[in-house]
């Protein structure tokens, strides 16, 4: 419940060009995470995990939601395969989901939003931080909240 509460307030400092990398065990939350931020963001589709697709789109009320699960890949070289530069590029419209970002770390953007998602028994711990101007900024206000 907690974790679907942190998802909801961050959607509302989203913006085009943001990206959040998603990382935790298998069941931690990652995909529930997107759906509760697209859910408040008034996506009307179900957000469903791209595990075998690797990546989806959804439009949530002008603001597009890319979301990624990089689980299945074996190497970089596949992120070009799948358009990955050209949606994590801070131009490119709508804000951008990455789970399992930590398999090719030396490929994320400098600009991210890192949330880590542990499982501790029944509940979950969530950690985040940033690791460019704007995503210091959406941490900021988002915690804030």
């Amino acid at each position: 419940m907690a974790l679907a509460i942190k998802a909801a307030q961050l959607a509302s400092h989203l913006r085009d060009g943001d990206v959040v990398l998603l990382n935790g065990d298998l069941g931690a939350g990652k995909t529930y995470f997107v759906q509760a931020v697209a859910a408040e963001l008034g996506c009307a589709d179900a957000v469903t995990s791209p595990t075998f697709n690797i990546m989806q789109e959804y439009d949530a009320q002008g603001l597009k939601i890319i979301h990624f699960d990089l689980y299945r890949l074996d190497d970089a070289s596949q992120l070009e395969d799948i358009d990955f530069y050209y949606a994590t590029d801070s131009c490119t419209p709508g804000v951008t989901f990455i789970e399992w970002s930590d398999k090719f770390a030396d490929e994320m953007p400098d600009d991210a939003l890192h949330i880590q998602i542990n499982v501790e028994g029944d509940s979950r711990n969530m950690n985040a931080w940033a690791s460019g101007e704007r995503s210091a900024q959406l941490l900021a206000d988002w915690m804030n909240d």
